[in-house]
């Protein structure tokens, strides 16, 4: 079976769990805060705080970018949001009491359509939360001018954009704050779990006492030991000591993961390009991109149609995903909540009625790349 995810998880990992594990302590220690730093020289941001997972990431950046906000005005707010986006990039907004405000994305990249940003701005806006698609980046510097512009803040969610750049920035360096994922399936796994990067001092002080209960004084700061104080509202968002021990022996491999990624992208690419009935979306992006999956639109097929091929697929032994199954706004939570008219998300609605997934994370080779395509080329 070509599974769609598989983490690599080898004997760096088991040696880095085993030093937690004897050191007895499991959270507020020394790996999370190695992981962090690690983790920052890599990419290059300035500032970096683990986090239990993505979701819990966006949501504190959110909330601590607004809490200044009144509770009996806070529900007018709005920050827009992409269509075609995990669910997770909309409930963050949510779950900080505001609105998201649905954008419909690109049709070449599935990425945030600028002049939707711009034309979706009103009065109750306060933020955008752009996401990079599949990797690959948004129209991220256009969208930092129309923030300066209006004054509203940016949340970025490079939830599957790790190593990603723009001009040879990283994303996440652009707006307020950005999120990343470890999940499984990502670049790079702790088996759960989150980074929040940001350029500014004062919001990294506030999101490590914010992801902690608001507690002033970690575990290693206590002089006298049981003893601290709280300063703030905070939540229990922490990362604990051994999803950050995997994170550092992942981080380890991440040039080598990259390198697969790419290399499995392209042979699955070249045979896949030459099929009429086949568009590969951001097939034209190059540089800066991060390689997460390949995402393939079946023009010709229906959405019961395309669902048909994935079961046959996964009947040939090929495992494939979508991403994703809903325009956020047609999930039914949203939906009731806000109503929903297709006319307003086309690209959105072609993207995750007509498109598959394909793996090629470094769990794979080059045999499994083309087994796919023989595979794919029959059924088709």
């Amino acid at each position: 079976m070509i599974t769609f995810g598989k983490p690599i998880i080898e004997y760096k990992e088991h040696e880095k769990i085993k030093e937690v594990l004897d050191s007895g302590i499991f959270v507020h220690g020394e790996m999370t805060e190695n992981f962090e730093n690690f983790f920052s020289d890599i990419f290059g941001y300035k500032y970096s705080s683990s986090v239990a997972n993505c979701t819990a990431g966006l949501h504190l950046a959110h909330y601590s970018l607004t809490k200044n906000i009144d509770s009996d005005k806070r529900h007018t707010k709005e920050v827009i949001c992409p269509a075609m986006s995990h669910v997770a990039t909309a409930h963050a907004i949510e779950l900080a009491g505001m609105k998201p405000r649905f954008v419909d994305c690109n049709f070449e990249d599935g990425n945030i359509n600028i002049d939707g940003v711009r034309k979706a701005i009103n009065k109750n806006t306060i933020g955008i939360a752009p996401m990079h698609f599949n990797g690959v980046p948004c129209q991220i510097e256009n969208i930092i001018d129309i923030a300066k512009e209006f004054n509203l803040y940016v949340i970025e969610d490079c939830a599957i954009a790790l190593g990603a750049k723009v001009n040879g920035k990283p994303v996440g360096s652009f707006g307020d704050a950005g999120a990343f994922s470890f999940h499984p399936v990502k670049q790079l796994t702790t088996g759960e779990g989150g980074m929040v990067v940001t350029n500014n001092s004062s919001l990294h002080n506030e999101l490590l006492l914010e992801k902690a209960f608001g507690v002033n004084r970690t575990f290693n700061e206590r002089k006298v030991p049981g003893q601290y104080d709280v300063t703030l509202l905070g939540f229990n968002y922490r990362m604990a000591e051994i999803p950050a021990a995997i994170g550092i022996a992942q981080l380890e491999k991440y040039k080598s993961f990259a390198k697969t990624r790419k290399e499995n992208y392209f042979t699955l690419r070249e045979s896949l390009i030459k099929e009429s009935k086949i568009r590969i979306l951001a097939d034209d992006v190059r540089d800066g991109r991060s390689y997460y999956t390949l995402i393939a639109q079946f023009k010709d097929l229906k959405k019961s149609q395309r669902n048909e091929l994935i079961m046959s697929l996964k009947k040939s032994g090929i495992q494939t995903s979508v991403y994703y199954p809903h325009p956020i706004p047609r999930f039914k939570y949203y939906k009731n909540k806000l109503g929903y008219s297709s006319i307003l998300f086309p690209n959105s609605e072609m993207i995750a009625d007509q498109t598959i997934a394909f793996p090629i994370a470094p769990h794979l080779n080059k045999n499994d790349m083309l087994k796919i395509s023989r595979e794919l080329n029959k059924l088709i």
